[in-house]
């Protein structure tokens, strides 16, 4: 019995262990990749320059006679137009000299007016005799002094005016005030001209910026440009410390004769309107150029990729094996990037190329792939 048992465990051992298929190698699936191809038009790519903000135009007001400061005829910080009174310097003293130098003009016409007479009276005595000729001669010298006395008592006088004058103090132009820095009372002028405030004019306001040589070589080369590089530079934009961009254009008004030759740079200056009076002079920002490129070559900036060779891009063909392109990189734009053309690169990349952006990690050149082509975006980066 027990013979039997033991059989037919063997036979059941047999039967299922005997029959099974041997195990065969299959290849796995070809990895799957998206693609999609470059996209081509035309974008403007912006050459950042760092600057300073610079006021227009600003003064040093300061007193120019000496006296005691009497009035202070504006508050501090406060916008003032044109010609305001802005300080007052007792004039008291500066009257009397008016008056002083204006009495030494009075007597210097009389003394005048009597030599003219004393001569016209030697010249008709000297015809009959009565008098010698050095009278005539002498009465003319008189006249020639006193005409000269003349002339320095009106310039004694137009002096006088012109301290009595320095006692007003207007605003040159329009602007902003800094805070005064004396109190009324305080005596100026004494022996130098002293300090009293600080005008400055907020609108338009000029940023100085430094261009590069590399920058600058396409506008110098520019068959259109004639007097200056402003002539071919578009409207400037300014990009604020914490990455804003001004609301208004700018324009590039003045540049260097000539190329600093210990940084390599050209010294700029361009100059905004600043209507809201939202640039404050003292302020850094970047000056972002224009530059627009026809019909620029893009490739998602995630598909660039470098080796030890360079820099590459990967893409699948028609049999659907995976190659290399290498290309050279441009500009930035959002999050795409430019390929320039390279002639030293014997493949080129071109839009009809189908270049992999996702499933880079499973993909190598000469593999075979799945490609499946990536949707459209809806939304076009913004161009900076």
């Amino acid at each position: 019995m027990k013979k039997l048992i033991s059989l037919g465990i063997l036979l059941s051992f047999l039967l299922t262990f005997g029959c099974t298929p041997k195990n065969e190698f299959k290849a796995p699936p070809p990895p799957g990749v998206t693609v999609q191809m470059p996209e081509q038009k035309t974008v403007t790519v912006y050459a950042s320059f760092p600057g300073r903000l610079v006021a227009h135009d600003d003064v040093d007001i300061r007193a120019r006679v000496k006296g005691f400061l009497k009035t202070i005829d504006f508050k501090d910080g406060q916008h003032v137009k044109k010609g305001d009174l802005l300080f007052t310097i007792e004039p008291e003293q500066y009257e009397a000299t008016v008056k002083s130098a204006d009495a030494q003009l009075a007597q210097a016409h009389a003394a005048l007016k009597l030599a003219e007479a004393t001569l016209k009276r030697n010249k008709d005595a000297f015809k009959t005799h009565a008098v010698s000729e050095v009278d005539v001669l002498t009465a003319e010298a008189n006249k020639d002094s006193a005409a000269a006395q003349v002339l320095a008592a009106e310039a004694t006088l137009e002096n006088a005016k012109l301290n009595l004058s320095y006692t007003k103090i207007h605003a040159p132009f329009a602007g902003r005030l800094s805070r005064r820095s004396l109190s009324v009372g305080n005596l100026v002028g004494d022996g130098q001209s002293t300090f009293l405030t600080k005008l400055v004019v907020e609108a338009p306001i000029d940023v100085f910026f430094n261009i590069n040589e590399r920058s600058l070589l396409p506008f110098l080369k520019d068959d259109d440009r004639t007097e200056q590089i402003g002539n071919t530079i578009p409207p400037l934009k300014l990009e604020m410390a914490d990455g804003t961009l001004h609301s208004e254009e700018g324009k590039l008004d003045y540049h260097d004769p000539e190329i600093d030759p210990e940084t390599g740079t050209l010294r700029a200056r361009a100059v905004f309107s600043n209507k809201e009076l939202h640039l404050l002079p003292g302020l850094y920002g970047k000056i972002l150029v224009p530059n627009e490129i026809e019909n620029a070559l893009l490739v998602p900036d995630l598909a660039v990729q470098q080796d030890m060779a360079g820099t590459f891009v990967l893409t699948v063909n028609a049999e659907h094996i995976v190659e290399s392109i290498y290309v050279k990189k441009g500009a930035l734009v959002g999050t795409e990037r430019i390929i320039e053309d390279d002639p030293t690169k014997d493949r080129q990349l071109t839009a009809n190329d189908r270049i992999i952006v996702n499933g880079l990690q499973r993909a190598r050149p000469g593999i075979s792939v799945t490609a499946t082509e990536a949707q459209a975006a809806t939304e076009t980066p913004t161009d900076k």
